[in-house]
């Protein structure tokens, strides 16, 4: 063999290879999610078309002077003292008071979780009974004045024996963005929504985005140095996407890229998680939330999975980070949590986004056998992503 004809064929081995490489990481951005999840959607879907709207108004709040539209619940991590007066609390992090009470927390993650199948399967079949029925929960949490809930979350996460609310109870309302993403394909054009109820829903998530803003707890949530602070970015972002308030999404995307992701050290780790008696369950959450915010907040123009600071820290190190813990939970290299250890990874909505962001398959194949989500509405509170498929499209405007 001639040296000519050597390196031609070691350079048409080397072309073959990257067409192939390039045809891979193809397929993997351009993953058919709703395809994918065709029969999980409709079976979630027909489940929840049997599911009566049930708001806040339908639980009263133990804080008798409340008004039956006040969003109110209880910080799940404070138990009563032991040996100490009634009033006493003290903090166990990691572990849930099953005293708290949560009811209007588990309304709302139900809630999110029929609307999410309810506009999943209406975009996979276009049948009309699945958006209605979205728009009926809709109606009841957001539009109808008997049964709607208050824009504000001044009374979540109250530690007893107080009763007015803290910061931290933005954390328990993150399935709102979900809730909003799904909100947009309703009120669309092509939407089931009425021009008055679209412009009802809106005009409830500028309300709760302006709270979110403008509000004592809402400001302190928004400058917080941990996962919070991903919390409030995402909700933020999403009502503003939906709503058009184009101040409030700069404002996140600046956020974003100078504030969220310094949250992370050289490693992809997020150190304030780690001191936490669930610091898997913490990292997975926080490490969800952000990439959830980082999809929202990306354009055409400007695609934040690719952004990184001067020294490098991105949403690929944090992926990278814990993606072998999510291959495996024995390579998590820190302590097992107190609780719950073993119930996680489930179909974590960071490896399928990063995923499809960076054209990369092993994350798809470990998001497709891990079990689909949280069983127990416990843990449920933790997840953002009930319905992946509307995350893998661009929404209307």
């Amino acid at each position: 063999m001639t040296r000519r004809r050597f390196c031609g064929g070691a350079l048409a081995t080397a072309c073959a290879t990257t067409q192939i490489l390039r045809a891979q990481v193809a397929e993997n951005i351009h993953f058919n999610v709703a395809e994918y999840d065709r029969a999980r959607i409709l079976a979630a879907a027909a489940d929840a078309l049997k599911q009566a709207p049930q708001t806040v108004t339908a639980t009263a709040a133990p804080a008798k002077a409340l008004e039956p539209n006040t969003y109110y619940s209880e910080d799940t991590e404070w138990f009563p003292a032991e040996g100490a007066a009634k009033s006493a609390y003290e903090r166990r992090q990691g572990y849930t008071n099953p005293q708290a009470f949560t009811a209007h927390r588990d309304a709302l993650v139900r809630m999110n979780g029929i609307v999410a199948a309810c506009v999943a399967a209406w975009r996979l079949t276009g049948e009309a009974p699945y958006a209605q029925h979205a728009m009926l929960h809709l109606r009841a949490w957001f539009v109808d004045a008997a049964t709607r809930m208050e824009p504000s979350l001044e009374h979540a996460a109250t530690i007893p024996p107080a009763s007015d609310g803290h910061y931290r109870g933005i954390e328990e309302t993150v399935a709102l963005a979900e809730t909003v993403r799904a909100a947009s394909f309703l009120c669309a054009y092509n939407g089931v929504a009425t021009e008055d109820e679209a412009a009802a829903l809106r005009k409830w998530f500028s309300d709760f985005s302006a709270w979110l803003d403008e509000s004592k707890k809402g400001m302190i949530a928004r400058e917080a140095k941990d996962r919070l602070a991903i919390c409030w970015t995402l909700q933020a972002a999403e009502c503003a996407r939906f709503t058009h308030n184009s101040a409030l999404a700069l404002e996140c995307s600046h956020r974003f890229k100078d504030k969220l992701l310094r949250q992370m050290n050289f490693d992809g780790e997020f150190p304030l998680e780690l001191h936490r008696a669930d610091a898997y369950a913490a990292s997975l959450f926080t490490l969800d939330c952000l990439s959830v915010t980082c999809e929202v907040l990306s354009t055409p123009l400007e695609r934040l999975w690719d952004y990184t600071l001067p020294d490098g820290r991105g949403m690929r190190s944090a992926v990278a980070f814990l993606f072998p813990a999510m291959e495996s939970r024995a390579r998590w290299k820190y302590p097992a949590d107190a609780r719950h250890f073993t119930d996680w990874p489930v179909r974590q909505p960071s490896l399928l986004l990063a995923g499809r962001a960076f054209g990369r398959g092993e994350y798809l194949d470990v998001w497709k056998r891990l079990p689909v989500e949280p069983k127990s509405a416990e843990l449920l509170r933790t997840f953002p992503v009930r319905q992946p498929a509307l995350w893998t499209v661009r929404p209307p405007a």
